[in-house]
């Protein structure tokens, strides 16, 4: 099996792979490293928020990562980064991210399957001098169902440590966190005309709140197919001013509005 990191799966599985990439894990398989093609002419993307004065930019381009085992087919675009050193971790994370994503996919694969293909699409959502911030969606379509099944995960670094921002970082009390924003997602997805039918996905556990990104109006959370009732993934942007008293002072700091 090759190794593109990308992938796209059923909420259980890739709630584990968040969980795993937030940590910090490293690919599991050495098998699934190997045909990766990246595209010279890729259009860079265009993250939020200006790079900070005090520190090269990053540059930005698109990679291909692609690979092939029995009738599972998987091809999914990610961002990378180049320039200062903070670049290559970046890089590993984006890639460790998706490959959890690949692999998870791959394992439910079964001998004699139909046709499955996998695609994903990576984009640099904040890349401000504090952090770099990549958001990882996947369409996992299997020849002859009904619907294909999404997924998200999420890559936040803290550039200045060049190490990832998990939720122990974001929350002083991350189970207290979660059991005050369980209600305010639940009110925002109301307003929306999406309620949650399955309260279970919003319960206080790390796995259920691992996808989020941070932006000059608030925290984004996001929720996987089924994950709160339903098909599809879900995101809500919780404001700052229902949020910030949750975080820790250096989350407000490294997050927060500029």
């Amino acid at each position: 099996m090759s190794t593109s990191r990308p992938a796209r799966w059923g909420a259980a599985v890739l709630l584990a792979g968040i969980t795993a990439s937030a940590c910090g894990a490293e690919p599991a398989s050495p098998a699934l490293a190997s045909d990766s093609t990246t595209s010279p002419s890729a259009t860079p993307s265009t993250p939020s928020g200006e790079p900070s004065a005090t520190r090269e930019a990053l540059r930005w381009k698109e990679e291909h990562l692609t690979g092939s085992e029995g009738t599972f087919t998987w091809d999914v675009t990610v961002p990378r980064a180049a320039g200062p050193a903070v670049a290559g971790e970046v890089n590993r994370r984006v890639t460790v991210s998706a490959d959890h994503v690949v692999e998870a996919a791959a394992a439910t694969v079964l001998d004699g399957d139909p046709p499955r293909l996998l695609t994903g699409e990576g984009t640099v959502t904040t890349d401000d001098g504090r952090t770099v911030q990549v958001l990882l969606e996947f369409v996992d379509s299997t020849e002859g169902t009904a619907h294909p099944t999404t997924s998200v995960t999420t890559v936040v670094l803290d550039v200045a440590r060049q190490e990832p921002v998990v939720l122990g970082d974001v929350f002083s009390d991350p189970r207290a966190a979660f059991e005050a924003l369980a209600p305010v997602v639940e009110e925002i997805a109301d307003a929306a005309g999406e309620p949650v039918t399955d309260p279970e996905g919003l319960a206080p556990e790390e796995a259920n709140w691992a996808a989020w990104q941070s932006g000059e109006d608030g925290i984004t959370f996001w929720f996987q197919d089924h994950q709160l009732g339903g098909h599809g993934t879900r995101q809500y942007l919780v404001p700052w001013d229902r949020v910030e008293h949750l975080l820790t002072p250096g989350a407000r700091e490294l997050l927060g509005p500029v």
